[in-house]
């Protein structure tokens, strides 16, 4: 597994190089996972992540939000 925390010059919101708020990982099926912090409306940033069909596993301030495993779920109704 590799991990690779993104930078703030490679965030398209301006809150999001703003102190404060959530940290989120994002899983996928090749290993990687990808963390964002400084997330200020985490619903909105996990709906904007449905088209991406490699989602393993979504963390939200290191608890489990949505994982594969769960039948029937859809992050993006988290």
């Amino acid at each position: 597994m590799k991990e690779i925390k993104v930078a703030d010059e490679y965030r398209t919101n301006p809150l999001s190089i703003q102190p404060g708020g959530d940290e989120i990982k994002v899983y996928l099926m090749d290993g990687m996972v990808y963390t964002y912090d400084k997330i200020k409306s985490p619903a909105k940033y996990i709906n904007r992540l449905e088209f991406k069909d490699n989602i393993v596993r979504i963390d939200i301030n290191g608890k489990q939000a949505w994982a594969s495993i769960d039948p029937g779920a859809k992050y993006w109704e988290i």
